[in-house]
Parts: C-alpha cells; sequence; structure tokens
C-alpha cells in the first residue's frame, strides 16, 4: 500500500505541471465556458474522493472535451490519492481505450496488475506486463508539459520508468528469470531508492541467480533498514532471517553481517566500491579443486588432492579442464608407463589379487574405497584390514563419481612386505604380524643390522636368520 501511495505521489506531480497548463487557459478560450467551469470545479474540490468522481461525472457530461483526457487522469490520480487504488485501475483501463499510449494510465495498469498477482491473482500478471512493456516504449515519446522544466521533467520520467521496470522485475523474479530481475530492479531501485518492496526483491534476485551478487547483501540490509525506518518490524525480522541463510552459505559463517546491517542502518546509502571483497566468498568444493590447480603445479600435488580434483571433474568446464592438467600430470610422472608410483594406503579389504583401499584422509575415517589394486602377482599372506601400508603400481585410471583410482601392476612398497623371524632359507614366512614392519638381520659374525623387510634382510648372503621389528 505505501509503494501504491508513492505511484499516486507520481501522478499527481506528474498531472500539477500539466494542471498549471491547463490553468493558464481563459474560460473564454473554450467554446463552452460551461465546460470550462465545470472541471475547474471539479479540479478544485478539496476532498480527494469527491474530486475524483467529480472527474468521473464531467467526462460523463462532456465526453468530446478537449480536456477529457486530463480529466481521466486527474480521477486516476485523485481515487490514489483517496487510497481507492482499485477504482483508479478501472479509470486507468478506460482512458487506455482512447489514448493506448498514455503514461499515466499504463503505469497505474502496470502497477496495479502487480499487487493483485503479488495478492496470488496470477491471472493479473500478463496484463502488468503488457502495460510495462508498452510504458517503456512509449516513455521517450511522452511530451513535457510547457510549465514543466527538463530537469523535473526528466525526474518524472525517471519515475514512470521506475514503475514499469518494477513490474518487469518482479514478473522475471516470478519466473526465477534472476537476470533480468536484476537488470529491471537495478532501474526501479535508482528512481525510487526507498522503495521497501523494489530494494527487497532487488536484493533477492541478486542473491538467488547464479552466479550470486554479493550486492545484494547490501541491498538486503538496505531493505532492512527503509523497513525499520517505517516501523515495519515484521518485515525487518523476516528479511533479516532470509539473508543470514543466504550469507552463511556464500561466505561460511555470519561473521561481518551484522557490522555491515548496522552500517547500512547509520546511513550509508550505497555500496562502497570495494564491498564484495569485504566478503570473501566461501569456495564450493568443485570451486576449491580448481583454484587448486590454478595455485599450484599439478604435478606437486599429493595424491588426496589428486582425488580432490579428479571427483569434481563433471561439475563445470573448469573442473574438467583442472581434472585434464591432474591426469596428464599423473601420467606424466609415471613416464608413460616406465616408472610406478607409491602410495600410502589404509586396507579396506584385500584377497591375493585385489586390495581395495583409501587414501584420503576423509575415506580412511570412513572406511570409504578410493583406490582399487590389481595385484602383479598374488599376495600371500595377506595385509591385515585396517593396515597403513604402502603400494606401489600404475595408475592407470579413474572414476569421477563415487570417485576411485585404478591402479596395475600392483606390488607391496618394500617398507611394507610381510615381517616374521624365521631363517633365511624361507624368505616367505607363513606368519605375519597386523603391522608391516622392518627386519632384523642376524649376520654370520654375529652382528645385526635392521632391513626394511624379511625379504630384503634374506637378500644380502651374509644374513642367516631374521626377526621382526628393528634391531634392538
Amino acid at each position: 500500500m505505501a509503494v501504491m501511495r508513492w505511484l499516486g505521489l507520481v501522478l499527481s506531480l506528474s498531472l500539477a505541471f500539466a494542471t498549471s497548463d491547463i490553468c493558464a487557459q481563459t474560460r473564454n478560450t473554450f467554446q463552452n465556458p460551461a465546460e470550462y467551469d465545470s472541471y475547474m470545479a471539479a479540479l478544485n474540490t478539496r476532498d480527494a474522493a469527491k474530486r475524483a468522481t467529480a472527474m468521473e461525472i464531467f467526462i460523463a457530461w462532456y465526453p468530446g472535451s478537449v480536456l477529457r483526457i486530463e480529466a481521466f487522469e486527474q480521477a486516476i490520480a485523485a481515487w490514489h490519492a483517496a487510497s481507492q487504488p482499485a477504482k483508479a485501475d478501472v479509470i486507468a483501463a478506460r482512458l487506455l481505450q482512447i489514448d493506448p499510449d498514455n503514461v499515466r494510465a499504463l503505469a497505474n495498469r502496470a502497477y496495479a496488475g502487480r499487487t493483485r498477482a503479488a495478492s496470488g491473482d496470477a491471472a493479473a500478471l500478463p496484463a502488468a506486463i503488457e502495460a510495462a512493456e508498452r510504458g517503456l516504449a512509449v516513455l521517450p515519446k511522452w511530451q513535457k508539459p510547457v510549465s514543466l522544466t527538463d530537469e523535473a521533467f526528466a525526474r518524472v520520467k525517471e519515475q514512470m520508468a521506475g514503475v514499469f521496470h518494477g513490474t518487469l522485475g518482479f514478473a522475471a523474479l516470478q519466473a526465477k528469470d534472476y537476470d533480468n530481475a536484476r537488470r529491471h530492479y537495478r532501474q526501479s531501485v535508482a528512481a525510487e531508492p526507498d522503495n521497501l518492496q523494489d530494494v527487497y526483491q532487488f536484493a533477492v534476485a541478486q542473491l538467488e541467480g547464479t552466479p550470486l551478487d554479493a550486492f545484494g547483501f547490501w541491498y538486503a540490509a538496505r531493505s532492512i533498514a527503509i523497513a525499520r525506518a517505517v516501523k515495519n518490524q515484521a518485515a525487518a525480522t523476516d528479511i533479516d532471517r532470509y539473508v543470514r541463510s543466504r550469507y552463511r552459505l556464500y561466505r561460511g559463517s555470519e561473521e561481518g553481517w551484522d557490522e555491515l546491517l548496522a552500517r547500512v542502518v547509520a546511513g550509508e546509502r550505497a555500496p562502497p566500491a570495494n564491498f564484495t571483497k569485504s566478503i570473501p566468498r566461501a569456495l564450493t568444493p568443485p570451486e576449491a579443486a580448481v583454484v587448486l590447480v590454478e595455485e599450484n603445479d599439478p604435478a606437486t600435488l599429493s595424491f588426496a588432492n589428486w582425488a580432490r580434483v579428479l571427483r569434481h571433474r563433471d561439475a563445470t568446464p573448469a573442473n574438467k579442464a583442472a581434472a585434464e592438467k591432474v591426469w596428464q600430470a599423473i601420467v606424466n610422472k609415471q613416464k608413460g608407463g616406465g616408472a610406478r608410483l607409491k602410495i600410502p594406503v589404509k586396507v579396506i579389504s584385500a584377497t591375493p589379487d585385489r586390495i581395495e583401499a583409501a587414501i584420503t584422509d576423509e575415506s580412511q575415517a570412513g572406511n570409504v574405497v578410493d583406490l582399487v589394486v590389481m595385484m602383479a602377482r598374488p599376495l600371500s599372506p595377506l595385509p591385515a584390514v585396517g593396515a597403513a601400508i604402502s603400494i606401489v603400481g600404475m595408475l592407470s585410471d579413474y572414476r569421477a563419481q563415487p570417485f576411485t583410482f585404478l591402479m596395475t601392476r600392483g606390488e607391496l612398497a618394500p617398507e611394507s612386505l610381510p615381517v616374521a623371524g624365521g631363517p633365511c632359507a624361507d624368505p616367505r614366512p607363513q606368519m605375519c604380524t597386523r603391522d608391516y614392519r622392518p627386519a632384523c638381520g642376524i649376520r654370520r659374525d654375529g652382528s645385526r643390522k635392521t632391513y626394511g623387510n624379511a625379504c630384503s634382510a634374506c637378500a644380502d648372503p651374509d644374513v642367516v636368520t631374521q626377526g621382526a621389528g628393528a634391531c634392538p
């Protein structure tokens, strides 16, 4: 209703100057002086509702009057002044039948239809859109009243355009066409910065569109300030609740929101030039993956970070490009198949021919498989489930979702081979400890030396036996 009053003020302002042009005419210029007297009597009626009724009576009595259009326009403005926008809309519809390009009537029809649509009457929106589009098309041709300065007329036209853009912004917002909603609301808010409805909906268009426009947080704060200024605390509370949820999603916390709101409520009238930089955005996992590759040499990334980039390959074109760089780095690191990689993992399950393991901390904590190893030769004895080991092999492929590396030609790294006490005549003991550990080799001269595992100990011809664990 507050915005309808604003529309009434816009119409009244534009008519005030037109009225001065009419008043400049004399009674003697009319063929029928009674026509002039009737119009002026209606115009000078102080009560708005009675003035509107008097203008309608004038139209009925003098349907061919040169003042007919002005009488329609005065009736529209008077009904708004009387807080009866529905009656104003009826008059606007009648005026458009005889003057389809009448800017004041189009503005009324556009906003009245928007208001009804916002109240649940979706059928009213198409006519409002049509009126708004036509209004913007004919506005450049609107004739300036003689008594109106160029500056004042430009201001009135800007406000009229604001009505049309606000209606089209609302329609775009309902259709989730956030780009067009932003474009139209930017114009309507520029025309009337204190219009709570448009300022808030402009913020929504910015915060719901993709990508999110951080300027929406400033306009949301501005809408809260407007709501508080007009004592609409319920609206201020609802807006604050909504914006906080979007702010947390964008930044990762509410840090800085209360300070921003306090600044705008205190009187800040426009966002500072560096505003968006003041709210650093928390990156989504796919975005973080892209930044990881942009800021680092893919070949130097850890296995966990390789997995982080590759799992988001299909999120966006940028993610696909980042994944391609990482995979090429992996291929190059393996020299096209001539070199193998060693990866520390946690064993999730094991058979003689295959080990399923977890690489990343998240996967290890949740016992989620993100590496499947096809062994180069049957494995015996098997590593225990949950054991921390290192595996050597070729990363030959991967699946993005759910993420899994495929390793071929897999073998246990030397430090992870089974260890158990025994003579070196039997380098493959039948028992092993839960954690694969180094071996202590006892040489022929009685000295001891720690080896990476039982096999490497027995590979030394001077070692006659070995025991589990490093030498004491």
